[in-house]
């Protein structure tokens, strides 16, 4: 279950196409096109790069949607697209006028009947040699990774309703993503969901309607699993500050299919503008995407202190700031270095906003917020730090912090929220912002009303104690560099870390997956074609997590490690996490606004 190895076969089965009547190696060696639209355009930068295109002597690429190409007719063109109505209609009045000399199209995902004949009445010149479904209707960020890249703004009409096409489109990719790793699963759904619910019964009547044409793979040993779950019943993760560089570069710069702008950074150099950041592509990204910050500034500092040792350098290397100022003394450490270049420059400007912003106090306060039950000292210092003027803490942080203690404490405390919401309107918040609490408040408080006991599932201190055993490892390092230690905390205590002591409820399904639990938590629900309950009793090995509004970086790399223990203890689950999106923080608000 590597997506990449999906990526990698079928890339390669599109760039070495051939016609079985036409092939030779003679029309193997011939110049080719690449033809792709605004969907596939990213599915095949993320997982290829140009040397590799060109390897395979593809040296035009293009798009669909270009109606300025070139007419070559001596060229064959390699037409890779999804089948949107859009594109069907670009394709038609391509095959019209052709401006290649034959065609092999390859569609990501299923093309219905209605569409194909279509196609041939319009290829009048048969110039159309194939045409072939394969399956990655998704966009590919890891191995263990996927995203489906649709805003929740698109998906629904209010928090408990889809919109009609943002199923539709949900559900067919993740369609193609269980044909492209040949997985039918059993479909397991939060019990309080109505998205989820609604999403695994459109699933399950696609796969019910292609089972015998599409889904018939061998039977395995453990029915694989496709679990969706709702963003909603963890608000708490995604309105946290992250501290791991790839959930950071996420948070504060913006990644957007693997494509960091960075043009807005003072004095940047040209050539660092735009940077591509692949865990498949980058191995110094691939080493450090799941640090926290502190790792991620020591291992920089690895590179840097070999540098030094080759030049015979004395300079002192003790914080970030020492080592741009060696590379600006030392240029050459670029091309020594590489692909590091482009990192220090994200390193650099994420280390340039946590000291801008202030960021530890409010992160403190978030995970004291997120993790404590009930505690006036947090509600004290929350009054202190809304009372600090927009240039100490912009609106923004005020706002995210009052969503995240109406999220934990509202329910309780409603007086309170009053009292905070009018706090920040007094203040000078802009009332666009003191509407959206008001909103968020209401919001909440009728979710709640819903969800008494169906979330609890099983006994929460057993819950708690089962993710310490599972994660502890992931926060014990940060403190050193980061966080402040009590000399009263045991070590080893998730406590220890004051920046990293929220876990994901995502560990909870972890932990119950490993230790073949799930189907005894009631917050979850098995649902497959005819409506019942399954009864298979093998603990599951193929495992796809979905999030119904968007999964985090932090999640990711709850499921990385979740699955790199299993490697080194052997163990058969394996799992790849995915989301309509990847959210950050400001997504996340943005997705609950009106």
């Amino acid at each position: 279950m590597n997506l990449f190895d999906v990526a990698d076969f079928y890339i390669n089965r599109i760039v070495t196409s051939e016609a079985k009547s036409k092939a030779s190696v003679l029309d193997s060696s011939r110049v080719k096109a690449l033809l792709l639209d605004k969907n596939t355009t990213s599915t095949i930068s993320m997982c290829a790069t140009q040397s590799d295109l060109l390897n395979h002597n593809i040296y035009l690429i293009d798009t669909i949607e270009n109606k300025n190409r070139d007419t070559m007719r001596h060229v064959k063109c390699i037409v890779y697209v999804k089948p949107s109505d859009d594109t069907i209609e670009y394709l038609l009045e391509e095959l019209q006028n052709p401006r290649y000399a034959d065609y092999y199209i390859y569609f990501s995902n299923t093309v219905n009947k209605s569409q194909l004949e279509r196609l041939a009445e319009s290829d009048d010149m048969e110039a159309v040699s194939k045409v072939e479904e394969i399956f990655q209707d998704y966009q590919i960020l890891g191995e263990d990774l996927f995203s489906l890249e649709i805003p929740s703004k698109t998906l629904f009409r209010n928090q408990l309703l889809w919109d009609e096409i943002g199923l539709e489109s949900c559900s067919n990719s993740l369609f193609s993503l269980l044909l492209s790793l040949k997985l039918k699963p059993e479909i397991v759904y939060e019990n309080n969901s109505k998205l989820s619910a609604r999403l695994a019964k459109e699933v399950s009547k696609k796969i019910s309607e292609n089972e015998k044409s599409l889904f018939d793979f061998p039977r395995k040993d453990s029915p694989p699993l496709l679990i969706l779950l709702d963003r909603m019943n963890d608000p708490v993760t995604p309105l946290l500050q992250p501290w791991t560089y790839q959930s950071m570069i996420k948070e504060y710069i913006g990644v957007t299919r693997n494509i960091v702008d960075l043009s807005s950074i003072p004095d940047i150099d040209k050539d660092l503008e735009k940077v591509t950041l692949s865990s498949k592509q980058d191995q110094f990204y691939n080493e450090t995407m799941f640090l926290n910050f502190g790792e991620l500034g020591d291992k920089v500092k690895q590179y840097v202190e070999t540098y030094k040792r080759k030049t015979q350098s004395n300079s002192q290397i003790n914080s970030i700031e020492d080592i741009k100022s060696f590379i600006e003394k030392y240029p050459e450490f670029r091309k020594l270095s590489g692909n590091v270049a482009k990192h220090m420059a994200i390193v650099g400007e994420l280390d340039r906003q946590l000291q801008a912003k202030d960021i530890w106090e409010l992160s403190e306060l978030e995970q004291n917020l997120s993790v404590h039950d009930d505690n006036q000292e947090d509600y004290s210092t929350l009054l202190k730090l809304l009372d600090y003027p927009d240039e100490k803490l912009s609106p923004y942080y005020k706002v995210k912090l009052v969503t995240l203690y109406i999220v934990r404490h509202g329910e309780k405390h409603p007086q309170k929220v009053e009292e905070i919401i009018n706090k920040l309107k007094f203040s000078g918040v802009p009332i666009e912002d003191v509407n959206f609490l008001h909103y968020f408040f209401s919001t909440m408080n009728a979710r709640n009303s819903t969800n008494v006991d169906l979330l609890s599932g099983t006994n929460n201190e057993t819950q708690h104690k089962e993710r310490e055993d599972i994660l502890s490892e992931l926060a014990k390092k940060f403190n050193n560099r980061m966080g402040r230690r009590d000399a009263n905390r045991k070590s080893g205590n998730i406590a220890d870390n004051v920046y990293m002591q929220h876990v994901p409820d995502l560990s909870d399904l972890l932990s119950d997956l490993s230790k073949n639990k799930l189907r005894a938590n009631t917050r979850y629900k098995y649902f497959n074609a005819n409506g019942n309950k399954g009864h298979h009793m093998a603990p599951p090995q193929d495992v796809i997590i979905f999030f119904v509004g968007g999964a985090t970086f932090e999640e990711a790399r709850l499921v990385h490690e979740f699955n790199e223990t299993m490697k080194s203890n052997h163990g058969n689950i394996r799992l790849i996490l995915g989301g309509s999106n990847m959210v950050s923080t400001k997504d996340f608000i943005d997705s609950m606004r009106k």
